[in-house]
């Protein structure tokens, strides 16, 4: 009886002893090539990402040349850095921006002053008398825009003559202290061309004329007639309503003489003048 069971005794130990690495390396050893190992997410982190959901760092601005996709569309609660639209593709090198075009608009005040050469000429029982001489233009208009660029207004105009020359038949005289002048009130339109900023305009007025010896009597003067004042100028802004600028001002007039109602006196102007305008 004692043979057989010492026999099995070592056969179990032998046993016991190889099932003890066995256990120990079913629990160390990795799964199979091929699955996937099962990692549990971080809080706050999305389904099926290892990241934490915090927004995206966005540089300051793309790169040169830089469109976004077609369908893009930024992240839900992404706000662009300032001073970048969404969507929006640089411009390209040597790009420079279009500048503001100033419109005028709203009430139109001009103011000029200038100099120039003025001549009148009267023909009457046979004898002609002119008068002509070097000038002083001023004009006041007041106005308003209708559209943009386009103003009516409303001038007084003045051209006076100091110490003009008078000639009779083709004999001419100058007397110290004589002066002459025309004046009236005209209504017009003005137009600028944008963004050059030159404007054109024109005035239909109601003109006198007049001429005064040294001593301040009036020695020829005519009825009121009808005249035409045209100006070409070009303005520089000094502000977002004042523009001062320079100009071509052309002024002619026909009217009756006073004492001679058949005998007409023709005038004509032409000034450079110096202009500051509000609109």
């Amino acid at each position: 009886m004692s043979g057989p069971r010492q026999t099995c005794l070592p056969a179990v130990a032998l046993a016991a002893l190889c099932s003890i690495p066995l256990g120990a390396r079913a629990q160390s050893t990795p799964p199979p090539t091929g699955e996937a190992p099962t990692v549990t997410p971080a809080p706050g982190s999305s389904p099926g990402y290892g990241q934490p959901s915090a927004p995206p760092t966005y540089q300051a601005a793309p790169p040169p040349g830089y469109a976004p996709p077609p369908g893009y569309a930024p992240p839900p609660g992404y706000a662009p850095p300032p001073g970048y639209a969404p969507g929006y593709a640089p411009p390209p090198l040597g790009y420079a921006p279009v500048p503001e075009v100033q419109l005028h608009n709203g009430i139109y005040v001009h103011l000029h002053i200038g100099g120039g050469f003025t001549s009148l000429s009267e023909t009457s029982y046979g004898q002609t008398t002119k008068v002509s001489g070097g000038d002083l233009s001023l004009n006041v208009a007041v106005g308003f825009s209708v559209v943009p660029n386009l103003a009516v207004f409303g001038n007084l105009i003045i051209v006076a003559m100091a110490n003009p020359t008078v000639t009779v038949n083709g004999v001419s005289s100058s007397a110290t202290n004589d002066s002459a002048s025309l004046a009236g009130f005209g209504a017009g339109v003005v137009y600028y061309f944008q963004p050059v900023n030159l404007y054109v305009s024109g005035a239909v007025a109601a003109i006198g004329f007049d001429f005064s010896d040294s001593n301040g009597n009036t020695t020829q003067e005519s009825e009121i007639g009808i005249g035409f004042q045209g100006m070409v100028g070009k303005e520089w802004l000094v502000s977002p309503r004042w523009g001062l600028g320079v100009a071509g001002e052309f002024i002619a007039a026909s009217m009756k003489d006073k004492t001679d109602p058949s005998a007409r006196w023709g005038a004509g102007t032409f000034s450079i003048v110096f202009s500051a305008t509000y609109n």
